[in-house]
């Protein structure tokens, strides 16, 4: 199972974490039980703003994170 945990807190929310949450929520949909979502308030990786949004995909933390970069480290340990 791929764990993947997302920051929703306040500035991650404004740069793109809850678009990046909506994707992941449908690819959760394609492979049930192979994907576990969770939100989080922070990563603590605020310290510089520009890190924001931050996901982490199993060990690997994802700083600037583009929905597409995220749905590819996922589909990698899918597969």
């Amino acid at each position: 199972m791929v764990k993947v945990e997302i920051c929703v807190g306040s500035h991650c929310s404004l740069v793109g974490a809850l678009n990046i949450l909506d994707t992941l929520e449908e690819l959760q949909e394609e492979y049930p039980e192979q994907i576990e979502i969770n939100r989080v308030e922070c990563l603590d990786m605020c310290g510089d703003i520009k890190n924001a949004p931050v996901v982490k995909v199993d060990d690997d933390l994802i700083t600037s994170a583009q929905t597409q970069m995220v749905i590819s480290k996922v589909m990698e340990r899918i597969k």
